[in-house]
């Protein structure tokens, strides 16, 4: 890239976030964006713009997961088996339905767009959180999605374990999700790993002032958007 040129990348809005470690592997799809880094064995940030086009009806698609060629040091498929009594599961950050009125939605199933979420969270705040959103651009129209996770601890060691597998990774105490419209309006929100299913996601109402510095990334690497009442509104909340 020739100095002074900036990557724009459609599924972001007004600039990808910065701040993730340079070794990590910034992958480009059709339907998403993330930047994945082969420590943790997560993504960094997963970045998708949803529009009422690309939701769909996703029960008779495949979920098994799909190797991803672009990058060999990831998580298996088998290193997210026996998860039960953990209460953990293996998940996406872009989910199957949000783009399975799309040819791309087998994109989701790349393991480089999987990760180990609760099951209490899964089936609790994630997943009203993810209806809510659908429901808002069915109402109003596309919106921006900005999602990863967040490690409250720098001790890897002390939980590379978590999977009850050798290979070093981490597995996310919170995760982030901001929700932008075409205005610039937003709604941010800490999901945290420990939340039980009953939890209601409105209660987890953040600032991406937070999110920033829980991450350290700059999520906004243009012009950040902001909050509005009428973005949470929109997704059940206040």
């Amino acid at each position: 890239m020739a100095h002074g040129q900036t990557l724009k990348i459609a599924h972001c809005y007004d600039g990808c976030p910065v701040g993730a470690e340079d070794s990590n592997h910034l992958i480009v799809r059709p339907i998403y964006a993330l930047s994945y880094d082969t420590i943790t064995k997560s993504a960094d940030w997963v970045a998708y713009k949803l529009s009422p086009g690309s939701i769909g009806i996703a029960s008779s698609l495949s979920r098994e997961a799909v190797h991803d060629d672009y990058v060999e040091d990831t998580l298996q498929e088998e290193d997210f088996l026996g998860l039960e009594d953990l209460d953990l599961e293996r998940s996406q950050y872009v989910s199957l339905v949000d783009f399975a009125g799309t040819p791309f939605w087998s994109d989701v199933n790349y393991l480089t767009n999987s990760v180990a979420r609760t099951r209490s969270l899964s089936q609790g705040a994630w997943y009203g959180l993810d209806w809510s959103i659908r429901n808002y651009v069915n109402r109003q129209g596309p919106v921006y999605v900005l999602t990863g996770p967040i490690f409250d601890t720098e001790d890897a060691e002390a939980v590379s374990a978590a999977l009850g597998i050798d290979t070093s990774h981490r597995v996310p105490d919170k995760f982030f999700k901001v929700v932008v419209n075409n205005l610039g309006q937003s709604a941010a929100f800490i999901l945290p790993q420990s939340a039980a299913v009953h939890v209601h996601h409105c209660e987890m109402i953040a600032s991406i002032e937070d999110i920033e510095s829980l991450t350290g990334l700059d999520l906004f690497s243009v012009s950040t958007p902001k909050l509005d009442d009428s973005i949470y509104s929109g997704l059940g909340c206040r």
